[in-house]
């Protein structure tokens, strides 16, 4: 059965035609004032960022399937309350623009904003003293006092990323801070206080991680106050197709020359699921863009995705262990720092490490060597795998 639209304004003002999508003369720039057609709650917060941070990475969250309006009318009902806020998806479906977005439409519009992106912090204390500040001296490395995330972002907001991967020590802490307000940095004697709304997200099922006690349940209930499910891509109808076009209207407006897909190379990427969801779809968007010679985009321009192959989670994994492998890169440059900055998921790092065991006939201490790791970083590897759950 298909589901039923939003009622009220969101169906007023969120029936966006695909032909009132402006397509560009190809070979002609976009006029400087080019403003993008958004559903009404969408057009509205690009108003809010652009009054709040200035015109040049106004918040544009586009689409028009009821999946992605329905998540946009829920947030537009809490974000004007103060309790937190859990938003769950896959990898690339825009938990961050989210996150944002209930920021600026929340009381707290006129506060600060602070994200702290917890896989970065592996180590307990880098988490405290990120979350919560430190005194000079209160752990190697702390040379003078900093303050935290929580005290930076007091009357305001704190965006928690992916919380699946914060540390127990931090998990405890954070826990108290929520319950009553107060939190202590490394060092101190004393406790402080602030007044932060904490808006956290993920792409790991913290139901499972609490039933095999690798989260707290109590965090987990403080935390998803509110919860906010966003979609994939694969089940927001031809939302992509209007992101797609939204990419290429933003690559004109920055280099000057507009260009569209030929009728091939849309075929294409109607074809493809999306695995990446949209931060996958925009980056092969700009690889279209940036390879083609003329007006037209055409399949031949996406290179290895030519053939949609490289658009699947398995040819993705080839491509990696191929790099690092044959093409002499190390482990950590090919997955570990882009895993951490979110531009790989957890099922395609254990694919790549599964397939290194498959070698090493499952010896850990192996596959180093075939990572193009030395043998002193066995202990760093073995914590990385451990900490996000990335051991196959």
């Amino acid at each position: 059965m298909r589901p039923e639209r939003p009622r009220g304004e969101l169906a007023r003002t969120t029936r966006m035609a695909r032909a009132t999508l402006w397509r560009p003369e190809p070979g002609r720039p976009l006029p400087g004032d080019f403003v993008p057609v958004l559903s009404g709650p969408a057009s509205r917060l690009r108003e809010l960022s652009i009054a709040r941070h200035g015109a040049a990475r106004p918040l544009e969250m586009v689409g028009e399937s009821p999946s992605f309006l329905r998540a946009l009318a829920q947030i537009e009902k809490i974000a004007r309350f103060r309790e937190p806020v859990l938003i769950t998806g896959e990898s690339g479906t825009g938990k961050e623009q989210f996150a944002h977005a209930i920021y600026l439409l929340g009381c707290q519009s006129g506060r600060p904003y602070v994200t702290v992106n917890c896989p970065q912090y592996q180590e307990g204390n880098l988490t405290v003293s990120e979350l919560f500040g430190h005194l000079k001296g209160s752990f190697t490395g702390a040379v003078a006092d900093r303050r935290g995330a929580f005290e930076e972002a007091d009357k305001g907001v704190i965006f928690l990323d992916e919380i699946g991967d914060m540390p127990a020590s931090a998990q405890a802490l954070l826990l108290r801070a929520l319950a009553t307000g107060e939190f202590r940095p490394l060092g101190a004697v004393g406790a402080r206080t602030a007044d932060v709304r904490v808006v956290s997200a993920t792409n790991r099922d913290l139901n499972e991680l609490v039933m095999t006690n690798q989260f707290r349940y109590d965090l987990f209930f403080r935390l998803r106050h509110f919860l906010v499910a966003l979609p994939p891509l694969r089940e927001r109808e031809d939302d992509w197709r209007l992101i797609a076009d939204h990419a290429l209207h933003r690559l004109a407006m920055k280099y000057g020359v507009s260009k569209r897909f030929s009728a091939a190379s849309e075929a294409l990427l109607a074809a493809n699921r999306w695995p990446g969801n949209i931060r996958q779809l925009i980056a092969v968007v700009s690889t279209g863009y940036g390879m083609a010679d003329g007006e037209l985009i055409e399949p031949d321009d996406f290179g290895p995705l030519a053939d949609g192959s490289d658009l699947s989670p398995a040819s993705t994994v080839e491509t990696l262990y191929g790099r690092i492998v044959s093409g002499g890169e190390d482990f950590w440059a090919v997955v570990g720092q882009p895993f951490m900055e979110r531009n790989l998921n957890r099922a395609q790092v254990k694919a790549v490490v599964q397939r290194g065991l498959s070698e090493t006939t499952g010896n850990y201490r192996r596959i180093l060597s075939l990572f193009q790791l030395p043998a002193s970083d066995y202990q760093k590897f073995m914590d990385f795998l451990r900490h996000h759950d990335l051991k196959p």
